[in-house]
C-alpha cells in the first residue's frame, strides 16, 4: 500500500481531488483561484538573499492579476499576435516566478514562450531558436545573452522586475474566450531537450499536455496504492529548488500550487542553490516538504542537524536523477523519500505512490498510462508508452507531442522489484543510451554507480566511463581541490572506498570500479552540468578524453601505481604476513567474507576480473618488496589459477621470493638418496581425493530388487541449463515417465523453464508431473529438506545427473563440492526403495589425456593420468571412477556418458547455440569480419551433437542402460558384481573442418558476405577489429563475439599444422543403446543454416524449405 499518511483536513474545495477536471485550460486556473480563494498563498520567495529576513507571499489574487499585467505588457511591446500563429518569444532570466507569469500571459495574448537554459552552449541555444523560428528575445535585467544575439538578429527587450509585475494595483483582465475543446491543441510553450548527447532540440507543448497534471489526480487507486498527488497534498508549504526554465520546475509549480493548493516556496533568485542554503530555507521558510536534485540531499544526509530539520517533513521529492541508496535510506528514516522522473516530451506520467520502504521504486499506473516494460538486458527493462485509444491524450501526453506515433520509448531502463509480491514496482537504473559496453561484453548502466559515488561527502559529481575498455573508470568532481600528491591521492581514495564499494553493488561482476581507475576533475576545466544538475556526458567526455585514456594507461603501469598503496609493505619473508595480506586483499577485491586458508578462491566467488586486479596488486608489491626473485614478471594470472587458495598462493609467493633464511628442516629430503622421480603432485591430489570419497561409500547390504522400467520417476539435475531444459522437455513428453524431480542450485526453476519454453520452442510443462526443487547436492540430503528427501528415496527410479559447472580455470579442489554431490546421489540410490539407476553426464575431457594403445575404451577408467590436465576434466574422471566403485561396493546401478561438443538445436528454428562459445564465435564473427577460416588447427575433427538430438540420445541410453542385469541361467536378477556402464556420446558420423565444414560454411552464408582465408589470416582480421574497437570505443560483442577469445584463437593459430584423422572415441556401445545416435548423419549445411538463422546471420525464410525437408 502507499501508506499515504494523514490527509489534510483543511484543503480548500478549489483544490479537492473530487473537483479535479482535466478538461480545463491550466492558464485560466489562476483566474478561478483568484475568485474562489483570493488570499490563498500560491507562491513564496525570500524578501532578501537571507531567508531569516522573511518571505514575500504571492496570493491567488495577486498572481492572477500579475498574469493579466504580463499579457498586456507583451501586447504593448509586441503588438497583437496574429490569429492562430502563436509566434515564439524567447525568455531568459533569473529563476523566479516570472517564468509562470510570462508562460500564462503569453498564452492569453496569443504568443508562446520559449525557455532556454542558461547552461546551454551558444550553438545549442541558436539551434533551438532557429528550429523554433523564434525572432524575439526577452531578458531580465542583468541577464547576459550578448553571445547569442551577436550571432542571430532578433528583436529584444528587457522585461519588468518581478515586483513591478506583482504590484497590487488591479489591471483589467486580458480577454481570452476559447474553450478547452477550441484551445486544447493550440501551442502554448517551447522547451527543449537536455542536449546531453548533442545539440538541444525544441519541444513544443500544446495546452492539452498541461492537463496531464490534473489527469494524474483522477487515476484510480489500485489495491491501496493511491496517486502520488495525494502524498504531495499532505504538505502545506514545499520548498522547490528545481530551475523554472526546466520542465521539472514548471511541473512542480503547476501541480503543487495551482492544483493541490500547496504553497511553493522558492529561494532567492540571486543565490545559486546549494545544500547550506537549502538548509536555511528548511529552517526559516516554514516548509514541510522539499523538492530538488539529489546532490542537495546527498550532502544534507551527512549532517545530523539538517536531518533533524527534515524529521517532521512530509516528504523529500528527488528530481532529475537518482539519489544514492545510502542517502535515500538515511533520509527515509526521517521522512518519506519520493523519486520523480519525467521528460519534456511527456509532461506528467500517471503513477501511484509506493510504500515508504520502496522509495526508490516507481508504480506506473497499470490502466491509465499505457506504460509497458520490455526486456532490454541482464534484468533491465526499457520503458515504452503504447498508445491506448480508450485514454484521452491528457493521460498520454507523449502523443500530444508526437501525434504520429503509436508507441514511444522513454529510453530509460528499470529493474523489477526483487519481491515476487511486488512485480509492478520498478527502479530507475539509467538511460539506454548511457549504457556502457565494456570490451569483455559486459554492459552496465552507470546512473546508480554515479549516484553512489556522489554519496561520498567529498564528491560533487561523478561520471562513469569505459566504453570499449575492459573495466570502467570514473571522472570525479570533488567539492574541494583535487589532491596535489600521490600520498594525498591515496588518502583521498581511501576515504572514498565506501562509496566505491556501494557503486560496485550496481555493477556486474566484470564491470567493477577500482581505485586505479579514478580521475579527478581539474578546476580549470570544470565538468559540464545541465540545468537540473545532470552532467552533460558528451561534452564532458570530449573535454577529458585524453585524460581518461591516460588513466587506463597508468593503471597498467607499475611505476604510476606505487603511490596507490601508500605506506603498506608486504614482508615476503614472513608466511603469516603474506597470508594475512592476501586474505584482506582477496576478500576486499571479490567481496568475500571469512575466506578460509584452504577455501577454493573460485568456488568462493573469485572471477577472472578479480584475478586481474589481484595480479596487479601482487605485481606492485613484488616490485616494492619482492627482492630479486619475486619480480613483476614472475607473476601472472596463472599464478593465481594454479594456486587457488590462501595456503597455496601464500606458499608460492613465499618460495618464489626466497627471502627467508634457509631452514634445512623445511626442505624435502628423500629417504632414498638414489631416488630421482618425484610423483606428479596433481596426480597424487586426484588419487587422494578419490580415496577420500571411496572410503565413505556404503557397502551393499540389501537384496537387489527388480528395477522399475515403466511408470518411472526421474530425478533430473541442472534443468535450468541448456541441455537440462531439453532433457526435461524430452522427459515431459515421455508417457513412460510418471514424475520428474527437477533439482537446481538456484530457486525459480519453474519460472526459468517457462522462459525457456518460448525461447527454445519447448513443450509446456505438466505441473502435476514435475516438482522443481532448489538443491545443494553437497548436502547429505541433497539440500531439499527431510520431507522432500524422503519422497525422493521412496519414489525415484532413475537419476540423470547433468549439473556441473563448465569452468576451465578452476582447479580440482574447486570441484570438490560437485564430486561430493555424485557421492551423495550414489548414497541416495543405495538407500532408495527402487534401487535407483544413476547416470552421470561426463565429458570427453575426462579422457582428454588418454595415452593407451588404440581407441579410448567405452568402459570405466581408473587411471587418472587419462584426464585432461585441468580441474574440469580431472573432476569428471574422479566422478566416473567413484560411480564405478559405487557399483562394485554399494551395488548401485550406474552409467557414465562422455559427451563431446554440444551444438545448437536443429529440429526447429527456435533456440540458439550460445554465440559466445568458441565455435559459434568464429561463425558469427566471420559475418562481421567478412572472412571465414578454411581450417581450424587442432580442432579439425567434427563430431558435434545438436543439443535437441543429444537430449533424445541420452534419454534413450538412460532407458536402455537401466534394464536389469539377469542371470543367464536362472533369468533372475544377477547377483554378480556390478560395473558402471560407459558410453561415448559424440556424433559417430564425424567429418573434417578442412575437408567438409569449411566448404559448407562458405555455402551457408548469404552470397558475398564472406570469403575463405587461412586460419592465421582470420585471426589477423579479428585482431584488427579488436584494435579498431579499442581505438574508437565502438564495441559490439554481439556482432563480433570472437573478440573476447582473441588470445585463445591466437594460440591455436600458433599451434601449427591442421590435426588429421579422427580422435579415437569409439561409439559402438552408445550406438547399440540409442537409435537416434545410430541414425544420425554428419554435420550438414542445413544444420549450419539453421544456426545462422538463430544467430541472425540469415533470414528465416531463406532456409525454410530445406529445413522442413530435413526434419
Amino acid at each position: 500500500m502507499s501508506q499515504q499518511g494523514t490527509l489534510r483536513s483543511d484543503v480548500p474545495a478549489a483544490f479537492a481531488a473530487a473537483n479535479s477536471n482535466p478538461a480545463r485550460l491550466v492558464h485560466l486556473i489562476p483566474d478561478e483561484l483568484a475568485r474562489s480563494v483570493p488570499d490563498h498563498s500560491i507562491f513564496a520567495y525570500p524578501k532578501t538573499d537571507m531567508p531569516q529576513d522573511g518571505f514575500v507571499e504571492v496570493s491567488a489574487r495577486s498572481f492572477a492579476n500579475a498574469i493579466n499585467r504580463t499579457a498586456w505588457y507583451l501586447e504593448s511591446i509586441l503588438g497583437k499576435a496574429p490569429a492562430d500563429e502563436f509566434p515564439a518569444v524567447a525568455y531568459q532570466g533569473h529563476s523566479d516566478i516570472r517564468y509562470f507569469l510570462f508562460m500564462f500571459g503569453a498564452i492569453k495574448a496569443g504568443y508562446k514562450m520559449l525557455y532556454l537554459s542558461p547552461r546551454n552552449s551558444v550553438a545549442g541555444s541558436l539551434n533551438v531558436l532557429e528550429k523554433s523560428d523564434c525572432h524575439i528575445f526577452l531578458t531580465a535585467r542583468n541577464t547576459h545573452v550578448e553571445n547569442i544575439l551577436s550571432q542571430r538578429n532578433m528583436r529584444t527587450a528587457t522585461v519588468p522586475e518581478l515586483e513591478e509585475l506583482l504590484e497590487d494595483e488591479e489591471v483589467r483582465a486580458y480577454p481570452y474566450s476559447k474553450s478547452f475543446a477550441e484551445a486544447r491543441t493550440d501551442p502554448c510553450l517551447v522547451l527543449h531537450t537536455t542536449g546531453s548527447t548533442g545539440l538541444p532540440k525544441p519541444i513544443t507543448w500544446k495546452n492539452e499536455i498541461l492537463s496531464t497534471y490534473e489527469a494524474w489526480r483522477t487515476i484510480p487507486a489500485v489495491d491501496g496504492y493511491v496517486p502520488t498527488t495525494e502524498v504531495y497534498q499532505q504538505s502545506r508549504r514545499a520548498y522547490n529548488l528545481m530551475p523554472l526554465f526546466h520542465t521539472s520546475g514548471l511541473n512542480i509549480g503547476i501541480t503543487m500550487s495551482l492544483l493541490l493548493g500547496v504553497t511553493t516556496v522558492y529561494g532567492s533568485a540571486n543565490v545559486v542553490p546549494h545544500a547550506a542554503y537549502a538548509d536555511e530555507i528548511h529552517k526559516y521558510g516554514g516548509v514541510d516538504a522539499s523538492i530538488g536534485p539529489p546532490s542537495i540531499y546527498e550532502e544534507l544526509s551527512h549532517d545530523p542537524k539538517s536531518l533533524e530539520r527534515i524529521h517532521n517533513f512530509n516528504y523529500i521529492l528527488v528530481c532529475g536523477a537518482a539519489i544514492s541508496q545510502t542517502a535515500g535510506d538515511i533520509i527515509s528514516k526521517h521522512c518519506r523519500v519520493v523519486s520523480n522522473f519525467g521528460a519534456t516530451e511527456t509532461a506528467c506520467l500517471p503513477r501511484l505512490a509506493p510504500a515508504v520502504e520502496d522509495w526508490a521504486y516507481f508504480y506506473w499506473h497499470p490502466t491509465h498510462s499505457g506504460i509497458v516494460f520490455r526486456e532490454y538486458m541482464d534484468g533491465l527493462h526499457e520503458l515504452y508508452i503504447e498508445r491506448k485509444p480508450e485514454l484521452d491524450l491528457y493521460y498520454q501526453g507523449i502523443f500530444s507531442t508526437f501525434p504520429q506515433l503509436e508507441e514511444y520509448s522513454m529510453n530509460d531502463l528499470y529493474s523489477r522489484h526483487p519481491d515476487p509480491a511486488k512485480p509492478f514496482l520498478y527502479k530507475w537504473r539509467g538511460r539506454a543510451d548511457d549504457v556502457i559496453v565494456l570490451s569483455n561484453g559486459e554492459k552496465l548502466a552507470p546512473a546508480l554507480m554515479e549516484a553512489s559515488l556522489c554519496s561520498s561527502p567529498l564528491v560533487k559529481g561523478a561520471m562513469v566511463v569505459g566504453r570499449g575498455k575492459f573495466q570502467p573508470a570514473a571522472l570525479v568532481d570533488l567539492k574541494d581541490a583535487p589532491p596535489a600528491s600521490a600520498a594525498d591521492r591515496h588518502a583521498l581514495i581511501k576515504e572514498m572506498l565506501p562509496a566505491i564499494a556501494q557503486a560496485n553493488v550496481h555493477a556486474p561482476a566484470h564491470g567493477q570500479l577500482d581505485q586505479y581507475h579514478i580521475l579527478f576533475v581539474d578546476p580549470s576545466r570544470p565538468m559540464h552540468y545541465l540545468g537540473q544538475g545532470k552532467i552533460q556526458r558528451h561534452q564532458t567526455y570530449r573535454l577529458y578524453e585524453k585524460d581518461i585514456e591516460d588513466v587506463y594507461t597508468a593503471a597498467d603501469n607499475l611505476d604510476d601505481q606505487e603511490g596507490e598503496v601508500g605506506d603498506m609493505r608486504v614482508d615476503f619473508a614472513d608466511r603469516t604476513n603474506i597470508a594475512k595480506w592476501l586474505k584482506d586483499l582477496i576478500e576486499e577485491t571479490a567481496g568475500i567474507q571469512n575466506l578460509g586458508p584452504d577455501s577454493a578462491f573460485f568456488e568462493s566467488g573469485l572471477d577472472s576480473l578479480h584475478v586481474i586486479k589481484i595480479v596487479r596488486e601482487l605485481k606492485i608489491h613484488a616490485k616494492l618488496t619482492g627482492g630479486n626473485n619475486l619480480t613483476p614478471d614472475s607473476i601472472s594470472p596463472a599464478s593465481v589459477y594454479s594456486n587457488p587458495s590462501l595456503v597455496e598462493l601464500s606458499e608460492f609467493l613465499y618460495k618464489t621470493a626466497d627471502l627467508a633464511p634457509e631452514d634445512p628442516d623445511s626442505a624435502y629430503q628423500s629417504a632414498d638418496p638414489n631416488e630421482k622421480e618425484v610423483k606428479n603432485p596433481k596426480l597424487t591430489a586426484m588419487e587422494s581425493l578419490f580415496q577420500e570419497f571411496v572410503s565413505t561409500l556404503p557397502v551393499e547390504s540389501k537384496p537387489r530388487v527388480t528395477p522399475v522400467t515403466t511408470g518411472t520417476t526421474v530425478l533430473l539435475t541442472g534443468t535450468t541449463g541448456s541441455l537440462g531444459s531439453y532433457l526435461l522437455n524430452e522427459m515431459n513428453n515421455d508417457s513412460n515417465v510418471k514424475h520428474i524431480y527437477a533439482l537446481d542450485r538456484s530457486a525459480g526453476g519453474a519460472e526459468k523453464y517457462q522462459q525457456a519454453i518460448a525461447a527454445r520452442g519447448l513443450s509446456p510443462i505438466d505441473s502435476k508431473r514435475v516438482t522443481f526443487l532448489k538443491a545443494d547436492l553437497s548436502d547429505s540430503q541433497l539440500g531439499v529438506g527431510q520431507e522432500n528427501y524422503t519422497k525422493i528415496l521412496e519414489n525415484v527410479t532413475h537419476v540423470l545427473h547433468c549439473q556441473w559447472p563448465v569452468n576451465f580455470n578452476w582447479t580440482l579442489n574447486s570441484f570438490k563440492p560437485y564430486i561430493t554431490g555424485v557421492r551423495n546421489l550414489a548414497q541416495m540410490a543405495s538407500s532408495s526403495t527402487n534401487n535407483a539407476f544413476v547416470m552421470f553426464i561426463s565429458s570427453i575431457a575426462a579422457v582428454g589425456g588418454y595415452k593407451g594403445v588404440g581407441g579410448v575404451p567405452e568402459a570405466p577408467i581408473l587411471d587418472f593420468t587419462a584426464a585432461a590436465p585441468m580441474g574440469y576434466g580431472q573432476s569428471k574422471l574422479i566422478a566416473e571412477a567413484l560411480l564405478e566403485k559405487a557399483a562394485q561396493i554399494s551395488g548401485v546401478r550406474t552409467a557414465v556418458c562422455r559427451v563431446g561438443i554440444v551444438a545448437g538445436p536443429v529440429e526447429q528454428q527456435k533456440g540458439m547455440w550460445n554465440k559466445h562459445e568458441y565455435i559459434p564465435s568464429i561463425i558469427v564473427s566471420s559475418a562481421h569480419l567478412g572472412v571465414v577460416p578454411e581450417t581450424f588447427p587442432s580442432r579439425d575433427h567434427i563430431d558435434w551433437l545438436p543439443v535437441d538430438k543429444l537430449s533424445k540420445v541420452l534419454c534413450e541410453i538412460l532407458e536402455t542402460a537401466s534394464q536389469p542385469e539377469l542371470d543367464a541361467t536362472t533369468g533372475a536378477i544377477s547377483s554378480a558384481p556390478l560395473h558402471s556402464k560407459t558410453f561415448h556420446v559424440v556424433n559417430p558420423q564425424f567429418s573434417s573442418w578442412e575437408e567438409d565444414l569449411g566448404q559448407n560454411l562458405l555455402a551457408a552464408y548469404p552470397e558475398g558476405m564472406v570469403k575463405p582465408v587461412k586460419f592465421e589470416q582470420w585471426v589477423d582480421a579479428l585482431k584488427a577489429s579488436v584494435d579498431e574497437a579499442e581505438r574508437t570505443g565502438k564495441v559490439d560483442v554481439d556482432a563480433n563475439p570472437a573478440m573476447r577469445l582473441l588470445e585463445f584463437y591466437s594460440k591455436a593459430a600458433a599451434g601449427g599444422a591442421v590435426e588429421k584423422g579422427a580422435r579415437t572415441l569409439p561409439t559402438n556401445v552408445s550406438q547399440s543403446a540409442s537409435k537416434t545416435l545410430r541414425n544420425l548423419g554428419p554435420l550438414n549445411r542445413v544444420w549450419l543454416e539453421n544456426w545462422m538463422v538463430q544467430w541472425g546471420i540469415k533470414e528465416p525464410g531463406a532456409v525454410q524449405n530445406s529445413f522442413l525437408a530435413l526434419n
